[in-house]
C-alpha cells in the first residue's frame, strides 16, 4: 500500500470494497466545509425555482452545495479533503489510502457503461470500479465526482446527477476543444445544479435519493470508544444511567473533547441529528468532568487550554468555526460550583488552618524522618479528635477536595513509593499525572482536612529525604564507597528509607483503626470512603495500583536507609501551641 517514496498507494486492489470507507471519510470532510458558502450557493440556485415542493428543493440544494463545496479549493488552494488528510496522522493504512483517493477526486462529465467509463470531455474510455452511485446511474450521461486509482481505474466518490438533453448541453458548453477536459469544473457544476433544481432531474448517491440521504455513522465505532459511545447514546430513548455517564466521564481529556465537538458538526451535516445530539451530550459531560478535575488540582482539566486548541484548529482550517461557538455555549451552561461546598464548617476551617500553619512552620524549619513521623502521628491525633465531634450528617455535608503537589522531577524516585501510603494514612486517594512541563505531579483527593494533612505529611517526608540523605552521605558507609558507586549508594539508601517509612506508617494506621476505633473518631471511616468513591465517579476516575518498581540496591546502603526509616519513637513532636 506504500509506494517507493513512502506515500500511500491507492490501487484498484486496495480500493475494491472501499465504498463504506469513502463515505465515512466524505462525512468527516464535511466538518471542513464553510456553512456560509453552502447556504449562499443553495440560495442562489433556488432563486428562480418554482415554489412547488420548496422544502424538498431546499434540501436538495443544500445537499448539492455540500457536494460541490467538498471539491472547491479555499483561498490557499486546499480542499476539505486536503484539510482532513492533514488531521489524519496515525490513522490505519486503509484510511490513508481512501483519503488519497478522495483528494484526487475530480468533477467529470461521463457516460457509464457496465465496467467502463467514457469521459465526454476528454474522449477517454477507462476501466471502472463499482460503487453505489455509479451502479444506480445506468447508461445515462452523468456529472459528478470521480477519482482515479494508481493503476488507472475510475470510481465514483460522490453524488452523480443524471443529465437530460438540456443539462447535457449545458455541461458540454464548458468542455474545452481538443479533448482537454472541462474548462471550469466548478462553474460547470453550478450551472448543471441550477438547471436540475429549476427543472428536475434524477440523482444517484450512496443508496438513497439525495433528499433522503442518511449518512452512515462516521469514524470507526468498532475501534474508537468515543464513536462507540455516541452510537450507543444515539440509540437510546431513555435517560442515561450511572454506568453510561461514567463511561463518558472516563473519556475526559482535551483530545476526546475536541473530537466530540467537531463530530457534532459532522453528524449534523450528515443528516443524523440523534448522533449529533449524542456527541453534544458527551462533550458536555467531558467538559463538566474536566472542570471538576481542574477544581481538584489536576492539570489535565484546563478548559482554557482546550479553548486555545480549538481556536488554533479553526485558524488552520482544521475545525469549522461553529466548533468554538458550541464549546463556548456548553461552557456557559455548566452550572458548576468548583469551590469547597460545606455547611457548618467553623470547626473544620479551624482544623484546616491549624494544619496549614503547622505545615508552613515545619517546611520552613526542615525536619528529619523521625520528626516527620512524629508530626504525622500528631496530625492524625488531631483528625481523630475532630472525628469524635462529627455525626454522619456532618460528614456527609462535606465535599471532597483535591490538592496538586508538584515534584519538579521528570523521573520517578524512591520517595514516589510513599505516595499511596501517605494518602491511605489520612483516608485519601492519590493519583499521579504528568504536568505540561513533563514533570511528575500528584493529586491528593478526599475530605478537606484529610487532604491538607496528606499534603503536609508529603512535605514532611520530602524534607526528611533531604535531611536523612545528607546525614547518610556523612557516614563511613558512604565515604568508603567508590566514587563511581556513590550515586547508587544514595539511591539505595533512599529505597531503604522509603521502605522503612512505609512500614511505620502502615503500623501507625493499623493502630489507629484497631480496637479503639469507636472511641477515637475512626468509626465513620467507611462513610467517608463512600463519599470519596461517589466523588471519584463524578471525576470519571478509576485508579489502578502501580506495580512495585524492582530496583537494584547496594545492600549496606539499603539497610542503613531502612534502619533510618524505622529508628524513631512515637512522641507528639508538635504540641497545641
Amino acid at each position: 500500500m506504500n509506494d517507493a517514496n513512502g506515500g500511500v498507494r491507492a490501487s484498484a486492489a486496495t480500493a475494491y470494497g472501499f465504498a463504506d470507507k469513502l463515505l465515512a471519510l466524505t462525512t468527516e470532510a464535511l466538518a471542513f466545509v464553510s456553512r456560509d458558502r453552502v447556504e449562499g450557493m443553495a440560495r442562489q440556485w433556488l432563486g428562480g425555482a418554482p415554489s412547488v415542493n420548496r422544502n424538498e428543493q431546499s434540501e436538495l440544494a443544500r445537499s448539492l452545495a455540500l457536494e460541490l463545496a467538498l471539491s472547491v479549493p479555499s483561498l490557499t488552494g486546499t480542499t476539505a479533503f486536503d484539510r482532513l488528510a492533514r488531521a489524519m496522522k496515525g490513522r490505519p493504512p486503509e484510511d490513508l489510502a481512501a483519503i488519497t483517493l478522495l483528494r484526487r477526486s475530480r468533477l467529470r462529465l461521463a457516460r457509464l457503461s457496465g465496467k467502463r467509463l467514457q469521459d465526454l470531455a476528454t474522449g477517454e474510455t477507462l476501466p471502472m470500479l463499482s460503487t453505489p452511485p455509479s451502479d444506480a446511474v445506468g447508461s445515462d450521461a452523468a456529472f459528478g465526482r470521480f477519482t482515479t486509482t494508481d493503476d488507472g481505474y475510475i470510481l465514483a466518490t460522490g453524488t452523480l446527477v443524471q443529465l437530460d438533453d438540456d443539462a447535457l448541453a449545458i455541461a458540454r458548453g464548458f468542455v474545452r476543444a481538443g479533448g482537454r477536459g472541462i474548462g471550469n469544473p466548478v462553474r460547470c457544476a453550478e450551472a448543471v445544479y441550477r438547471h436540475i433544481l429549476r427543472n428536475g432531474a434524477l440523482t444517484a448517491d450512496w443508496g438513497s435519493p439525495i433528499g433522503e440521504r442518511r449518512f452512515k455513522l462516521p469514524f470507526q465505532p468498532d475501534r474508537n470508544p468515543l464513536d462507540a459511545l455516541a452510537a450507543a447514546w444515539a440509540a437510546l430513548d431513555r435517560e442515561l444511567n450511572a454506568e453510561e455517564m461514567a463511561e463518558a466521564r472516563s473519556l475526559a481529556g482535551q483530545g476526546p473533547l475536541l473530537d466530540a465537538l467537531v463530530s457534532v458538526s459532522i453528524a449534523r451535516d450528515g443528516g443524523v441529528p440523534k448522533l449529533a445530539n449524542a456527541y453534544r451530550r458527551i462533550a458536555s459531560v467531558i467538559m463538566e468532568t474536566m472542570a471538576l478535575r481542574a477544581a481538584h488540582g489536576s492539570a489535565r482539566g484546563d478548559l482554557d487550554s482546550a479553548a486555545a486548541a480549538i481556536k488554533a484548529a479553526i485558524a488552520r482550517g482544521d475545525f469549522p468555526p461553529e466548533t468554538n461557538s458550541l464549546f463556548e455555549a456548553l461552557r456557559e451552561r455548566m452550572a458548576l460550583s468548583v469551590g469547597r461546598q460545606t455547611e457548618g464548617t467553623a470547626d473544620l476551617d479551624r482544623l484546616v488552618q491549624r494544619i496549614r500553619a503547622l505545615r508552613a512552620k515545619t517546611v520552613e524549619q526542615g525536619c528529619t524522618e523521625q520528626e516527620a513521623l512524629a508530626a504525622a502521628e500528631k496530625v492524625a491525633e488531631l483528625l481523630d479528635r475532630y472525628g469524635l465531634s462529627l455525626s454522619e450528617l456532618d460528614l456527609r455535608r462535606q465535599r471532597c477536595e483535591g490538592i496538586g503537589v508538584e515534584t519538579d522531577r521528570k523521573r520517578r524516585g524512591p520517595i514516589d513509593d510513599c505516595m499511596g501510603t501517605i494518602a491511605a494514612f489520612f483516608d485519601c486517594r492519590v493519583w499521579g499525572e504528568t504536568s505540561e512541563h513533563a514533570t511528575l505531579r500528584y493529586i491528593f483527593f478526599g475530605l478537606p482536612a484529610d487532604v491538607e494533612a496528606a499534603v503536609y505529611l508529603h512535605d514532611l517526608i520530602a524534607l526528611a529525604f533531604v535531611a536523612e540523605t545528607a546525614a547518610f552521605q556523612d557516614t563511613e558507609i558512604y565515604r568508603s564507597t567508590h566514587s563511581s558507586q556513590r550515586r547508587s549508594a544514595s539511591n539505595s539508601f533512599q529505597v531503604g528509607l522509603a521502605r522503612g517509612i512505609i512500614r511505620k506508617l502502615d503500623t501507625m494506621r493499623d493502630l489507629r483503626g484497631g480496637a479503639g476505633a469507636s472511641t477515637n473518631g475512626r468509626a465513620l471511616v467507611p462513610i467517608k470512603e463512600g463519599i470519596i468513591d461517589e466523588e471519584m465517579e463524578r471525576l470519571g476516575l478509576s485508579l489502578r495500583r502501580r506495580n512495585a518498581v524492582r530496583r537494584m540496591v547496594l545492600p549496606a546502603a539499603f539497610s542503613a536507609g531502612q534502619e533510618a526509616g524505622e529508628r524513631f519513637e512515637y512522641r507528639p513532636g508538635i504540641d497545641g501551641s
